[in-house]
């Protein structure tokens, strides 16, 4: 838990001092679920140190949980132990609060982990260049 704890408190300074925050796209197994919604079986879901971090962050540096934005009562899931018949989406994108009109799809999906569901995001990024109407469009496709 210690080192969990300060991951999440180095990746913030890390990102605070080197990234362009306003097009961050950050993803991975965080092994913590944000809220009660990401939780279903095994002990009951409550607040933990690193959520708490994990949360500070966020807010420091204006990210989202896309996915939790993008459909908020869906009751989706990453992680799954049997024997212990629990669930909880412990994998995620935090991604620039800026961003999340660019985001048209996420969703979660099969993966080549037994425990673990794969996180896809699709990101439309376009960019005018000079010139009369000519606009370059990229798509983004990203799983964790």
């Amino acid at each position: 838990m210690q080192q969990q704890n300060t991951f999440v408190k180095d990746l913030n300074q890390v990102l605070l001092s080197n990234a362009n925050v306003s097009r961050l796209i950050v993803g991975g197994d965080w092994n913590v679920a944000l809220g009660v919604i990401d939780k279903k079986g095994g002990i009951p879901w409550r607040p933990t140190t690193c959520r708490d971090y994990i949360i500070a962050m966020c807010e420091e540096l204006d990210l989202i949980d896309i996915l939790r934005k993008k459909k908020p009562n869906a009751k989706l899931f990453t992680y799954e132990s049997k024997p212990l018949k629990m669930k909880s989406r412990i994998d995620y994108f935090l991604i620039a609060n800026s961003m999340s009109h660019l985001v048209f799809h996420v969703n979660i999906g099969i993966s080549i982990a037994s425990d673990h569901r794969a996180v896809r995001l699709n990101v439309n990024l376009t960019s005018n260049k000079r010139g009369p109407a000519v606009v370059e469009v990229q798509q983004l496709s990203v799983t964790r």
